[in-house]
């Protein structure tokens, strides 16, 4: 704030305060179901009045077909409880689940749901980077490990990738039902400072119309040449 007075033309006014949601959602407006079908519940979201009261008039989503949820008065016009839970038993999801309010301050509350529902075979990273990732590091290959949920033997029926991009070596796991796959980049394949990217697909006798896949990115980093340098320069 600046004002006539010579000696102190300037002045600084500091304020606080704290803002208070009308609604709070408790725990979090966030929802995220991560693992096999057997190890991901229910979950529960509050949504609870700080001050006016309030009704749900309606609750909408655009994952009907991966979950299922419910809305429970807890306490009228004070305290509802949504149910939400997952009814995929294999892949990924994201999305929303709706509540329309008769707050006009708060016409609506979301919550956004999220799923990484796991079948009989589990298969990480799903993303893997080989190659020269930087001019000074040496060449990187890259792992995948692929392992059953259940604990059941089983076997891989099929792996299909770019030949010309990399070799895939395939181990038996020494302790558990499974398979390593070594990702071994074929560097001199792919031009120096460019970068491929392919998709590796596995195939198992456990559900065998239930194909894995892993992204994988070969890099060929290559250092600058001094005149490269100088011309970026100028």
């Amino acid at each position: 704030m600046f004002n006539n007075d010579p000696q102190k033309p300037r002045l600084v006014i500091t304020m606080q305060g704290t803002v208070r949601s009308l609604i709070d959602v408790r725990p979090s407006s966030g929802i995220t179901f991560r693992g096999t079908i057997e190890q991901v519940g229910e979950s529960t979201v509050d949504m609870v009045s700080t001050s006016q009261a309030f009704k749900i008039q309606k609750v909408e989503s655009n994952l009907e077909d991966k979950i299922a949820y419910s809305l429970e008065t807890v306490q009228d016009g004070r305290h509802y409880r949504l149910k939400i839970s997952n009814r995929v038993r294999q892949g990924s999801y994201s999305g929303f689940v709706k509540c329309l309010t008769d707050v006009p301050q708060k016409p609506e509350i979301v919550v956004r749901v999220s799923g990484f529902i796991e079948g009989d075979i589990a298969v990480k990273p799903q993303t893997v980077l080989v190659g020269k990732l930087a001019p000074q590091q040496p060449e990187r290959q890259g792992k995948v490990m692929v392992v059953s949920n259940r604990g059941k033997p089983f076997k891989i029926t099929r792996l299909t990738y770019d030949e010309h991009l990399v070799d895939i070596v395939q181990q038996p796991l020494p302790k558990e039902p499974g398979y390593s796959l070594d990702v071994i980049p074929k560097i001199e394949n792919i031009p120096a400072g460019a970068r491929q990217q392919m998709t590796l697909v596995i195939e198992t006798d456990t559900n065998p119309q239930d194909a894995q896949e892993v992204q994988i990115h070969i890099f060929n980093s290559v250092e600058k040449t001094k005149t490269q340098q100088e011309t970026r320069g100028k």
